[in-house]
């Protein structure tokens, strides 16, 4: 026991030191942020993720609470229960206490060693030595499609496929039925799950499911074969020890505790998440043909020699459509012997298995291409909900690592083998042809193919890493062909060869950003912060990130969000009649204020607009109210960041973000989502506004008046509202299930007004409505979580007291 604990900790310290050198860019700037090369650093980290972390800390500070809503984007958004927060995974935590400017990149190399060192582990419950266990972790913690993702700053996809590694170990530990496995199990999947990015995890849970159900019918077969063989031979010979230790009933009853388990576990998170996605609009699904765009295609195959045939993440022309969402490449040397491990221990049940799990993820990643994948996204729930089906490399970069690790091995044996002489002369062989070819190569093209495809059109690929690897393959195939020791000193040299592929792809796609670079107060966020009060502005990404406008407490109209709620969609689209709508309200394009329909912008409570130009405009209903320039929001390092323009129109005439008005027409929401744009399209909010059902009494009604906000805060608003005559109290903020209203602690229904927003339904008089957020179902979910924790922990209490008590003979 003390040398396999020595051996782990070893091998945590040899992986620590491979992600130092996978991730040099960072160790040698520590306080830097980590990027990509491609977009000058701009990233879902420094675009998203560090604005959420941060908010959440300065959230807990200010309230002393975890944040609940987000009043600052979109018109308000959740928090609790958007999968993108992942509030509840404990590696988390630490940014409530720090900022994610200096943090997050750490986190993500932490989860690049931790995804290494499970690896490891899982390789060692296979049976393969220290050596090829080591190998396994390096290739998956260095895997380019994870390091691409990482420079892509893809937070919540890399922290949550860090625990793919465990939920194999777990699976493991079912199958060979111990008593402790659906519990751990449970927890590993928990913590993936509340990394926040389903879509991976999904597709794994499928696979395992499968997996489950397939060694189920495997034990059923071998225990009716095994009671034919008894009755035949009526008990006088012993039957043969079956290979399997479990049966089908108990493998299957262990996999419904597990699923039980972690859907109890992940209440908390799962039930506000469920709420959230059906208000999203991915709630009916994707179509199979939009996907096409996030897949691989034939030519991807050529990035398995040569990851930047279709170029880089700053320049990629392949299929995909980024080069981190389909680089089909996950090392030579890897790819061999990935491909040695299955040729020699295909029968090896686990080999099989994994080969097979690896397949079939690698031919889903190729999507509608291939009627494979139409056949599961019609037939199999959930999963047309998710787009990107190249995103399936995750599962196959660790596949692929974890099959290398069976071909080291089998390297590693042949110093037993008996016909060890005849590898050694094979290798001989071709360690010399592939030394010729490759110096033939580098002196003849620089390792470079080019031939033309088209005219003046060619194409190159780079072939000198695949005869890298096929000569360092070569001489491990020799090394081991002599002794133990000799074997040791091959595996040695492809765990170092493998190493130096793995990192040269690695610094060749990281930068980083100094966080000296990220611009402070600017004049923008000056001149805002002192006239914009309760209204809200008009300002892209560029000239305002969210990360700006949420830590001053700016109301800012767009941010991004990739699963946007459906009623934000259809209000933007009404207000901006332009084809790029929904890029306009992430802020990564400009809106154009000469076609925007201003009554539904004055509805959202605009009063500025700030503009990414130098030339003066004129629109109605628009003033200019300053111009100047600022610099970008960072730059990378040894690089100066550009000079933005800039240009301030002031609303002259907007509505505050509470009013009052008496005069309803009704509006179907179940009409199709066209029409109900093109009614909100026609809103002339001063006179009227769109319900499903006026629940007012009959009469006269107020008519147009502001309402006063006397307090607001991200969770809550005190609104002051005097009517003469009863109306409805309209705040141009999101409808969204969770907010209640109160007057002298009476509950007043919220209605969906203009199918986005707030109505109140008041009587006449003078009165404060007090307005409060509680996330929807996150106080069932908290009850079942924490009771789903207290059975776990017994339960696993439970097998670690039976464990004790069975004492070996």
């Amino acid at each position: 026991m003390t040398s396999k604990l020595f051996q782990n900790a070893i091998a945590a310290l040899v992986l620590a030191l491979i992600s130092g050198l996978c991730f040099q860019v960072l160790l040698i700037n520590p306080s830097d942020v980590l990027v990509g090369s491609q977009d000058n650093g701009h990233n879902d980290t420094t675009n998203t993720f560090i604005a959420l972390k941060n908010y959440q800390k300065d959230s807990i500070e200010r309230q002393q609470h975890i944040p609940y809503w987000n009043p600052y984007s979109l018109l308000g958004v959740p928090v609790l229960g958007n999968p993108q927060t992942s509030l509840f995974y404990p590696g988390n935590w630490i940014f409530f206490f720090t900022n994610a400017l200096s943090t997050m990149s750490w986190v993500l190399i932490f989860h690049h060693w931790w995804a290494g060192w499970g690896t490891y582990l899982l390789a060692r419950k296979y049976q393969l030595n220290f050596f090829s266990s080591i190998l396994s972790g390096i290739i998956f913690l260095a895997a380019p499609y994870f390091v691409a993702k990482t420079g892509e700053g893809h937070f919540t996809s890399i922290t949550q496929i860090a625990w793919f590694p465990w939920i194999f170990y777990g699976y493991e530990l079912l199958i060979e039925g111990r008593k402790k496995a659906p519990a751990v199990m449970a927890i590993f999947i928990a913590l993936a799950f509340f990394c926040g990015h389903v879509q991976e995890v999904y597709y794994l849970l499928l696979f395992l499911t499968a997996s489950i159900v397939i060694e189920s019918v495997i034990a059923f077969f071998q225990k009716n074969r095994k009671v034919d063989s008894d009755q035949l031979v009526h008990d006088q010979i012993k039957p043969e020890k079956s290979s399997i230790s479990y049966s089908a009933g108990s493998l299957l009853k262990s996999w419904l505790i597990t699923g039980i388990l972690t859907v109890g576990l992940v209440a908390i998170d799962l039930v506000p998440v469920y709420i959230y996605t059906q208000q999203a609009v991915r709630a009916s699904g994707i179509d199979a043909i939009a996907l096409k765009s996030g897949s691989l295609s034939l030519p991807s195959l050529l990035q398995l020699l040569d990851p930047f045939v279709w170029g880089g993440p700053d320049h990629y022309r392949g299929s995909g459509g980024y080069y981190w969402e389909a680089v089909c490449y996950f090392g030579c040397l890897p790819l061999l012997l990935a491909c040695v491990g299955i040729l020699t221990s295909i029968r090896n049940r686990t080999v099989l298995r994994l080969f097979l799990i690896g397949l079939t993820s690698f031919l889903l990643a190729f999507g509608p291409h291939l009627q494979f994948y139409t056949l599961l996204y019609d037939i199999v729930p959930g999963f047309s909900m998710f787009r990107m089906p190249a995103r399936l490399l995750w599962i196959c970069s660790l596949i692929i690592a974890l099959l290398a690790g069976f071909g080291c091995e089998s390297i590693m044996s042949l110093c037993l083998n008996t016909v060890k002489k005849r590898y050694r002369i094979l290798s001989l062989i071709g360690l010399v042809t592939t030394s010729l070819l490759l110096f033939y190569l580098i002196y003849s093209s620089q390792g470079v193919i080019s031939f033309e495809v088209a005219p003046q059109q060619v194409f190159k690929i780079q072939l000198i890493s695949f005869f890298v690897a096929v000569l360092t393959l070569s001489i491990a195939v020799f090394s081991a062909s002599f002794s133990h020791k000799s074997a040791i000193c091959g595996s040695l040299l492809l765990c170092v060869v493998a190493t130096g592929e793995l990192t040269l792809h690695s610094n060749h796609i990281l930068r980083s950003i100094p966080q000296s670079s990220f611009r402070a107060e600017t004049k923008i966020t000056k001149f805002l912060k002192a006239n914009l009060g309760q209204h809200r502005v008009l300002v892209g990404q560029k000239l305002m990130s969210d990360r700006e406008a949420w830590d001053n407490q700016i109301l800012k109209v767009q941010g991004y969000e990739p699963v946007p709620l459906v009623r934000l969609g259809l209000l933007a689209a009404a207000a901006f009649p332009q084809p790029d709508a929904a890029l306009m309200m992430a802020g990564y394009s400009k809106p154009q204020l000469s076609t925007a329909r201003k009554p539904i912008l004055d509805l959202m409570s605009v009063k500025y607009a700030v503009l990414e130009t130098e030339k003066p405009i004129e629109i109605d209903g628009w003033k200019i109210v300053d111009q100047g320039s600022i610099p970008e929001e960072f730059a990378l390092r040894d690089s100066e960041p550009a000079t933005l323009p800039y240009l301030i129109l002031e609303n002259v005439n907007p509505l505050p973000r509470a009013y009052l008005i008496g005069n309803t027409k009704t509006l179907n929401p179940n009409e199709p989502s066209k029409q109900i744009v093109e009614t909100i399209a026609k809103l002339q909010p001063k006179n009227e506004v769109f319900l499903q059902a006026d629940i007012l009494p009959q009469g006269k009604r107020q008519s147009y008046k502001a309402a006063t906000i006397k307090s607001a805060g991200p969770d809550h608003l005190e609104i002051q509202a005097e009517l003469d005559t009863p109306g409805y109290l309209i705040l141009s903020d999101i409808y969204y299930p969770g907010w209640s209203a109160h007057v002298k602690d009476k509950s007043i229904p919220i209605l969906p007004a203009n199918f986005s927003l707030r109505a109140i339904p008041l009587p006449a008089g003078k009165h404060v409505v007090q307005l409060s957020f509680t996330p929807p179902g996150f106080k069932i979910g908290r009850i079942i979580s924490l009771t789903t924790l207290a059975v776990i922990l017994i339960l696993l209490l439970m097998s670690s007291r039976s464990s004790k008590e069975v004492k070996p003979n």
